[in-house]
């Protein structure tokens, strides 16, 4: 026993002598995994266009946002769709207040009723991100309660309404708004969109909508 206490005693007093900044080993520095461009607005929403399109996602450029939903009334009627999951944000509400003639379903108040059965019986989804990121073609959004994070991607079509403000070149753009954001939630998460969900068996058949929706339509608008 005496030896082991004289060992210990021996280890104790050569850690002592190790100066503080000996402890601490210097960090590498964090490489650049995503480089910001300064791409302008017009130049990120041909690369989003062009990301979105390569995984079978959809862009549609409007002039205004009448013009959007002229066309998604348009759209509407080609898939039949009739029963709407409606998320709550500015441009998808705008949207909805146009759709007198649809079965809409908002945000309930009691979160018990935003079932995955009620929400997967809605032919579509009308829906706004908080960013369109263009480095992937990915729409990015605030899902503080079930129910928004479901009307994201559990219907057959997803149609997202987003302004030409929400483009971000990348994920790390938008970090400090996001920081932000999450520092005065409550609850919540963030749910990334990357065109329609995509699915492969072992032979290599790609089949669309198997996890997600099945079409995914971007309708860009100008900012007023």
């Amino acid at each position: 026993m005496a030896t082991q206490e004289s060992m210990l005693k021996k280890i104790r007093e050569s850690l002592s002598d190790v100066k503080a900044s000996e402890k601490k080993p210097t960090l590498p520095d964090v490489p650049e995994v995503w480089h910001t461009e300064g791409l302008s607005l017009d130049e990120q929403a041909k690369r989003f266009k062009m990301n979105l399109e390569t995984v079978s996602g959809e862009v549609v450029s409007c002039e205004t946002l009448n013009d959007a939903i002229e066309r998604i009334v348009v759209l509407l009627k080609e898939t039949d769709s009739r029963k709407l999951a409606i998320l709550n944000r500015p441009l998808s509400r705008s949207v909805a207040d146009r759709l007198s003639d649809k079965e809409l379903c908002f945000d309930p108040e009691n979160a018990a009723d935003a079932s995955d059965e009620t929400l997967a019986r809605m032919d579509a989804a009308i829906v706004s991100p908080e960013f369109l990121l263009a480095d992937t073609g990915s729409c990015f959004f605030a899902a503080p309660t079930a129910f928004d994070r479901l009307t994201t991607y559990i219907t057959p079509l997803s149609i997202v309404v987003a302004s030409a403000s929400m483009l971000r070149e990348n994920l790390p753009q938008a970090w400090g708004e996001i920081k932000s954001r999450v520092a005065n939630a409550k609850t919540g998460e963030f749910v990334i969109v990357t065109g329609p969900s995509r699915t492969a068996d072992i032979e290599k058949i790609l089949i669309l909508g198997v996890h997600g929706p099945k079409r995914l339509v971007v309708f860009l608008v100008p900012d007023a």
